[in-house]
Parts: C-alpha cells; structure tokens; sequence
C-alpha cells in the first residue's frame, strides 16, 4: 500500500512541476498581454514616460517610449496588433559600459529568467570580424517558450578601436 502511495505522490510532484514550468510568460511592469494602447498611454502618461515616436514594424505598430525608470534601461518598444499589447522590448545601452558589464546584466537577467521557466535555449554564439572593417561583431541570444508566448534575451556589441555599439534587449513576446 505504501510503495503505491509513494509513486502517486512522486507522480503528482512531478505533474506539479509541470504546470508551474508551463506558465504563460507575461509582459513587464505588471502588463497583461492584449492590454489596449489607450490603457497603455494613459498608465506611460502617470509614469511620466515619454513616447518619442509611433511608427510600424511588421503589421503591428509599434512605440518607442523612453523614461521609464530602470538601471541601464534606455529604452522600451511597445508593439500592438489591432490596437493590442503583443510584444515589449526593453533595450539597455548605457554609456561607460563596457563588455564585462553587460555580460555581468545579461548573466543576472538569464539568471532569473532561468528560475522563472528553466533552461533558456541557445539561438546565438558568435564573434566575428565584419568583412573589410576593423569591427568586431558579438552577438549571444537565448530564448525561453511558454504556451504561445516567448522572452528572447540578446546581446549584441561592435567594436573597433575608437568606438563602440552595444546593446542588451530582452523581447517579450505573445503569439
């Protein structure tokens, strides 16, 4: 009778973890996919963010709004679809930053997104000299999937001996 219970117990903890890994991946700053774009602005108006263009992207219009308050954070796309919430991108770019920075931002960010849905999947690993130039390209992506929606964290950097460009995005997105 005991060995039974056991393997129904084992069972239900392992179904149990299931379902809490299977959660759907939601937006940040406490928003819910499909939220409205009036809602949206009203709540970036109280957060005195600042939208500095609309523009579309692939069917979906999309905002870049800027102001929102976050280490490192320089900017933030919202995308709607008929007027929804369907994907959020928060970019970081900070001046002074350099590489270890930003891999240390990156390793914190996967951190906690690993503890949220697990292991992130490898969609990126490079570092390679562009073609005719003294830039060096390095770009490493993961991407995490949970019932129709995703999180894709990407850095990306390129660096010559007189300047640089990078950039972290973490792409919430809903399909």
């Amino acid at each position: 009778m005991l060995k039974p219970l056991v393997r129904l117990f084992a069972m239900l903890l392992f179904l149990g973890a299931g379902v809490l890994r299977a959660e759907e991946i939601n937006p940040p700053f406490g928003l819910r996919w499909g939220e409205t774009s009036q809602r949206l602005e009203k709540l970036l108006i109280g957060a005195k963010a600042t939208i500095v263009d609309k523009h579309f992207v692939d069917g979906k219009e999309a905002w870049d709004v800027e102001g929102l308050l976050q280490t490192g954070l320089k900017r933030t796309v919202f995308y709607f679809h008929r007027g929804e919430l369907v994907e959020v991108e928060l970019q970081y770019q900070q001046d002074g930053w350099d590489d270890t920075r930003y891999t240390g931002l990156m390793n914190d960010v996967r951190k906690r997104l690993e503890q949220r849905y697990g292991d992130g999947q490898l969609i990126a690993r490079r570092t390679e000299q562009a073609p005719e130039s003294d830039v060096t390209q390095k770009i490493v992506g993961y991407k995490w999937n949970q019932n129709n929606t995703a999180i894709e964290l990407v850095y990306f950097a390129a660096v010559n001996t007189t300047q640089s460009f990078r950039t972290l995005s973490v792409h919430y997105k809903a399909f």
